[in-house]
C-alpha cells in the first residue's frame, strides 16, 4: 500500500531517530495557514524555518508528501506526542465547520490511505481515542493532556466518524458499504442542507423566512397559544352556566 506521492524525508534532518516499537497511534493536525497552500510549499517553509514538521502532509488536491520516516521524531506536538505518535497534517484550519471538512473529501480520502497504512503496519485500531485510551487516532488538541503544547487542531468539527470509515474502506475495499460511510454521509449531508436551508413562507402576503427548525418552533408556539385560547374559551363557557 503506497501511502505517499512525494518523498522529502531525505531533506529533513532536524528531529532525531526513534524506535518504532513504542508507537501508539496517529495524531491529526491542521496547518492553520492558507488552506490552498501546496504540500510542497508547506514542507519547504518548514524545512527552511525549522519551526515544525510532520510525518506526512496532505493538501487539498490529495497530494501526500512524506516529510519524515516513521522511525524519526518530528516536531509536531509536545515531547510525549512526538515520541510515540505518527503525525499527519492537513492543509486546513481548526475553525472549519463539519461541512467544510466534508467538502474536502479528496483530501480526507488521501489522508485515509496514509492512516490506513499506519494502522495496518502497526496494528492500531481504527477508532477515535484520547491520550488515556490509546492506541488509536487522536488530534493535536488531545495531546495537550501531556503538556508541552496548547494547540487545538484539528478542531472540534473534524469528522472523525467519517474519516475512520474512509480508513476502514481502504483497509477493507471489498466489504459492503456500512452506515456512516461515504455514501451514507453524502445522504446525511443532503438532509443537513435541507434542514438548515432557509425557506420562504407559503402564506399569501407573508414575508416570513426561516429554516425548518424555525418553522417547527413557530408551529409549536402556535399550537400552545391556540390551546391556551381554547382553555380560556372553555373557562368562559363554564363560567356562563
Amino acid at each position: 500500500m503506497t501511502y505517499f506521492d512525494v518523498d522529502w524525508s531525505p531533506r529533513f534532518n532536524f528531529g532525531g531517530p526513534r524506535s518504532i516499537n513504542g508507537l501508539k497511534g496517529v495524531c491529526v493536525h491542521t496547518s492553520e495557514g492558507n488552506p490552498s497552500i501546496t504540500a510542497e510549499n508547506l514542507a519547504n517553509y518548514q524545512l527552511t524555518s525549522q519551526t515544525g514538521s510532520y510525518h506526512v502532509i496532505v493538501d487539498l488536491t490529495g497530494k501526500r508528501l512524506r516529510e519524515n520516516t516513521d522511525d524519526w521524531v518530528t516536531w509536531s506536538s509536545g515531547n510525549q506526542g512526538n515520541n510515540i505518535l505518527l503525525h499527519i497534517c492537513f492543509t486546513a484550519r481548526a475553525d472549519w465547520t463539519r461541512q467544510q471538512w466534508l467538502d474536502q473529501s479528496k483530501m480526507l480520502r488521501a489522508g485515509a490511505t496514509v492512516v490506513a497504512h499506519w494502522c495496518k503496519t502497526y496494528g492500531f485500531p481504527v477508532r477515535k481515542v484520547d491520550t488515556r485510551s490509546l492506541p488509536g487516532i487522536l488530534g493535536h488538541d488531545d495531546t495537550r493532556a501531556w503538556g508541552g503544547t496548547d494547540h487545538t487542531d484539528p478542531g472540534k468539527n473534524f469528522p472523525y466518524d467519517v474519516f475512520a470509515q474512509m480508513v476502514n474502506d481502504v483497509l477493507n475495499p471489498d466489504a459492503p458499504q456500512t452506515p456512516g460511510g461515504p455514501v451514507a454521509d453524502d445522504k446525511l449531508t443532503a438532509v443537513h442542507q435541507k434542514v438548515t436551508g432557509r425557506y420562504k413562507s407559503r402564506v399569501p402576503g407573508s414575508t416570513y423566512e426561516d429554516d425548518m427548525l424555525g418553522y417547527i418552533h413557530q408551529i409549536d408556539r402556535a399550537v400552545f397559544e391556540q390551546g391556551q385560547q381554547l382553555k380560556r374559551i372553555e373557562d368562559l363557557l363554564k363560567g356562563g352556566k
